[in-house]
């Protein structure tokens, strides 16, 4: 008998809430096995960052780990993009949800056997590697099984149900952890991705399997998705953002534990309702945009967003008290749901079908560059300047990038918000490193200006890790005469 699936009607997009999504049988599945996935990632997280600090009391070690969650991903998203848009995807994500099961619940085993935390470091990668080829498929199903007008509301709800886990999830984990234990929390973990499976395996949707009639290799699908985020004024600026704006996020992956439980001093069971504070935060903003959202612009959601987030984790990192941690973590929550959901929505909303994989994927590639350097360079710089200054300096330098990348995205948001051609615009990266002297050799001005750039930012990295208090005078010197010479040349002050 013909399976029937309940689609809401164009005419309904529009009003269409999570009921009439969950209507739909496909999305309904896709959301039920992500919810139960997303509850056991939750358990992961925690076991992972208190067993590692607890065996070394190190912010180094911790952020070795979370380095580590995101280090396989880095080989996985070169290809998986493309994978995900040759091949079955329901193949993909099941296959990565068994070897990701396999793989954290081996955890335990390896920490028993006392075989050194770089086994741990290593499994950890594995499961990463596997979590990179899911990631793009599970992105390029959603524009399969709603309608257009619904994407907004449909990843509104998925990451309501994604943050509606931060809530509950670390809190029971803490819980769990001060009566089961860490290994407990890694073996529930593990189930969840079993149950994930079987609801994945469940689902049908159009362009499942490998398509028709295509011949083309993968690695030159690889290259037409990064031409095409190379050429696209939009896609380039939003992936030039991913450096500074995602810096401040990966970073404190990795120091909120030793800022709570090593300078703070809260208990395990705190640490887990900490942690689910920012889920609170999650829930408030997509539950808002979900019903909301279609009043505000994507330039708002996204940039304002990514400055909400670097406000709160500046107050976050200068907290003294349980109270402080449990407000700041509720904004950063907040704030970081917002630039979230309006990103996403937008790349599904402007790039080609047939491309949103590779996209994805080229985005992923360039996303756990910064996840894994963030936490290696301020989980390190924390050990010589302590935590709270690690976040100040780090968030810092994300808002700084993050201003400067601005200046070319907002007016192609803008452009697109309003129906104008996106046209050619000029990242800030080219004033810097681009040719000043028509009459010099334009590569060669580029690659010195280049040289000249990275010895700089070498230079301050180095007197950051010297002289803390003077490394922020600095930078904060140079990001305000950048302003005010910037505000000077557009009011006609100078040439």
């Amino acid at each position: 008998m013909a399976e029937t699936v309940t689609v809401v009607p164009p005419s309904e997009e529009s009003r269409a809430g999570f009921r009439a999504l969950m209507r739909n049988r496909n999305y309904a599945l896709l959301w039920t096995g992500q919810l139960v996935s997303e509850m056991g990632n939750r358990f992961h997280w925690i076991a992972i960052a208190l067993w590692i600090f607890a065996l070394t009391r190190s912010a180094s070690a911790v952020s070795f780990s979370i380095a580590s969650m995101f280090a396989g991903s880095l080989f996985a998203s070169v290809w998986a993009g493309a994978i995900a848009d040759r091949f079955s995807r329901r193949t993909i994500l099941v296959s990565c949800d068994v070897v990701r099961a396999i793989l954290v619940a081996i955890i335990p085993l390896l920490i028993d056997l006392n075989l050194g935390l770089w086994v741990v470091y290593l499994d950890l990668a594995l499961i990463s590697v596997a979590s990179g080829f899911f990631r793009p498929a599970m992105f390029s199903i959603v524009p399969q099984v709603v309608l257009r007008g619904q994407l907004l509301a449909a990843n509104s709800f998925f990451s309501a149900m994604d943050t509606s886990t931060e809530i509950i999830g670390p809190a029971l984990a803490g819980l769990l952890a001060s009566r089961i234990g860490y290994a407990s929390l890694l073996y529930l973990d593990a189930f969840s991705y079993a149950v994930s499976a079987l609801c994945i395996l469940g689902i049908r949707f159009p362009g499942g399997g490998r398509r028709v009639g295509e011949t083309k290799r993968i690695w030159r699908e690889v290259v037409e998705g990064v031409n095409y985020v190379r050429r696209d004024p939009l896609q380039r600026a939003l992936f030039v953002l991913i450096v500074p704006a995602y810096l401040v996020g990966s970073g404190l992956n990795a120091l909120q534990t030793p800022l709570a439980k090593g300078v703070v001093g809260i208990g395990d069971r705190e640490f887990g309702i900490f942690n689910s504070v920012w889920g609170a935060g999650f829930l408030v903003a997509s539950l808002m945009v979900g019903w909301y959202g279609r009043t505000l612009s994507r330039t708002l959601l996204i940039v304002g967003g990514f400055f909400a987030q670097f406000t709160m984790t500046l107050m976050l990192g200068f907290s003294t008290s349980y109270a402080g941690l449990l407000a700041t973590g509720f904004g950063v929550g907040f704030a970081n749901t917002l630039s979230f959901v309006g990103l996403s929505t937008l790349l599904m909303e402007y790039t080609p079908s047939s491309l949103i994989g590779r996209v994805v994927s080229t985005r992923q590639l360039a996303l756990h560059m910064v996840r894994i350097m963030s936490p290696l360079v301020f989980g390190n710089l924390a050990e010589f300047t302590g935590v709270p200054i690690s976040i100040a300096l780090m968030t810092l330098v994300g808002a700084a990038g993050t201003a400067a990348v601005a200046t070319t995205l907002v007016p192609l948001l803008r452009r697109f918000e309003s129906g104008a051609p996106v046209q050619e615009g000029a990242l800030l990266s080219r004033h810097i490193l681009g040719g000043l002297d028509a009459s010099l050799d334009h590569r060669a001005q580029v690659r010195l200006n280049f040289i000249s750039v990275a010895i700089v930012v070498l230079a301050w990295l180095y007197l950051a890790f010297i002289h803390t208090t003077e490394a922020f005078w600095v930078l904060l010197s140079v990001g305000a005469i950048a302003y005010f010479g910037a505000l000077a040349r557009r009011r006609g002050w100078l040439p």
